[in-house]
């Protein structure tokens, strides 16, 4: 026969409650009890009985998974966080716990145990919301020549993470990005967005899985690096199926931002908070600036849609749509730059062909 901890937890609950009502029943009733006082002490022990069977799990073993599935996905610096405020609330707890035990019972017996689990949680709850501020406080008062050893200081202020999405991982860029230092901390790659990947990789359509298999190689060689740091989140998010909204579920939950190249799945994070990070953006930003009015040279190498257009792109991928340029498809020539147009992914630039400049074959 197999008892479930559910069973126990309620039997101990059972036991318990009906011992705290038999004492307060005892504590009130006089010194040679009456009849009817007799009578009020056993209800008051049946009635802690039965609301320890039937609600002990409730508030025991119910809150206990929570807090267990909680943790998995708490970061190392929270953890340190709450162990730190517990152990601090205990200190005081133990303090306090002479003067209540001389009060009479039960609260001499019951009251020091209370206050201890109210001080214990009180403090971890301070020390989560509050430790950046506590870090912060810790750095600044180290004096001396005093060098605290590069684990303790990774506790107090550790490295900056980032969480990765599947977009961002098949661009590509993400490890050029993470080379040059821009991007200084840990990617976490969460399990879920791995099977996302290998799906693609799988995928019968062969753009989608030569895309899966490029995100897989490039997290591989990311993980050979020692300038890239990849950790492999393994969590489980539970009331969604969406990896976008698990994303940004993890991103509030350990207070990082997002890497993406999803434009739908950045509005998103951003509503609910949470940063967001664009490889396209980025690349945007860190372009040659185009204007109107400047002269450009550029290689036409396809036809337009519209009114014998030409398609040419710059060496950064933008690109450049010339009027009348789709008879000198595959020649060099001149243009002047009309208008650029800002898209979600990137910028177009409009031009003309400047006419006192020559075609080159």
């Amino acid at each position: 026969m197999k008892i479930s901890l559910s069973f126990v937890a309620r039997l101990a609950g059972m036991l318990g409650l009906a011992y705290l009502g038999f004492s307060v029943g005892t504590v009130l009733s006089g010194e040679q009890p009456t009849e009817a006082e007799l009578l009020a002490t056993r209800l008051l022990t049946l009635a802690g009985a039965g609301l320890g069977l039937l609600t002990t799990h409730r508030w025991t073993i119910e809150p206990a998974r929570d807090l267990i599935r909680h943790m998995r996905s708490v970061s190392i610096a929270e953890l340190t966080a709450l162990v730190f405020g517990a152990l601090l609330g205990l200190v005081f707890a133990v303090l306090l716990a002479i003067p209540l035990a001389q009060l009479p019972p039960p609260l001499g017996q019951f009251g020091p145990v209370v206050v201890a689990g109210a001080l214990a949680y009180l403090g971890a709850v301070l020390f989560s919301s509050r430790k950046k501020e506590i870090a912060d406080l810790l750095l600044a008062s180290r004096r001396g020549p005093l060098v605290l050893p590069q684990q303790f200081g990774d506790m107090i202020q550790p490295q900056r993470r980032y969480l990765i999405d599947t977009s961002a991982i098949v661009d590509g860029r993400i490890a050029a990005v993470m080379q040059t230092g821009f991007i200084d901390g840990t990617l976490l790659v969460p399990n879920f967005v791995l099977s996302e990947l290998q799906s693609l990789a799988d995928s019968a359509d062969e753009l989608r899985r030569a895309r899966g298999r490029r995100g897989l190689e490039i997290l591989n060689a990311m993980q050979k690096q020692t300038t890239s740091a990849v950790e492999v989140l393994n969590v489980e998010v539970p009331g969604t199926q969406e990896v976008d909204e698990k994303l940004v579920v993890l991103g509030r939950q350990y207070h990082c931002p997002v890497i993406t190249n999803d434009h739908n799945l950045g509005r998103v994070a951003e509503l609910q908070g949470v940063k967001v990070l664009s490889l396209n953006q980025l690349a945007d930003a860190v372009r040659p600036p185009v204007v109107p009015g400047q002269d450009l040279r550029v290689m036409i190498r396809d036809v337009g849609r519209e009114r014998e257009q030409g398609i040419s792109f710059l060496d950064d991928g933008t690109m450049v749509v010339v009027e009348d340029a789709r008879r000198l498809v595959g020649h060099e020539v001149g243009t002047v730059v009309t208008r650029v147009y800002q898209t979600q992914t990137g910028r177009i630039v409009f031009a003309q062909l400047r006419p006192e400049t020559g075609v080159r074959g």
